[in-house]
């Protein structure tokens, strides 16, 4: 068992913080449109209507897809000889992924929702 892989050490211990930033914004969501903090799309500030949706919702999509990333650590346990570089872009590529996917849940419901937005 190799510990020190990134494909398991990226995901195990970045995943972890992003989630608690998450239940922090979570627990804590800008109230207003802001250039600084939350949910920050051309879409998500096109209303206050917008914004107040897309806070919670981006943060749950978040949350889900980092929890499946850090749980992705448990796949590269078994796995030897893998390059160090190889596996910290492997690792990074898949936290990218993972993110774009919530965004882009979160536009579509976005789009979905507020028609009239950009």
């Amino acid at each position: 068992m190799n510990l020190e892989n990134p494909l398991f050490l990226i995901p195990i211990l970045i995943g972890p913080i992003i989630i608690i930033i998450m239940l922090v914004t979570l627990k804590f969501p800008p109230k207003k449109i802001n250039s600084l903090y939350g949910y920050r799309t051309k879409r998500s500030m096109a209303s206050q209507e917008a914004w107040e949706f897309a806070q919670p919702y981006s943060v749950k999509m978040m949350l889900r897809y980092m929890v499946i990333y850090t749980l992705t650590a448990a796949f590269s346990v078994p796995m030897k000889d893998i390059d160090p570089i190889m596996g910290v872009v492997l690792s990074l590529i898949a936290m990218m992924v993972f993110m774009a996917i919530a965004i882009i849940k979160t536009e579509k419901e976005l789009k979905a929702r507020f028609e009239n937005s950009p």
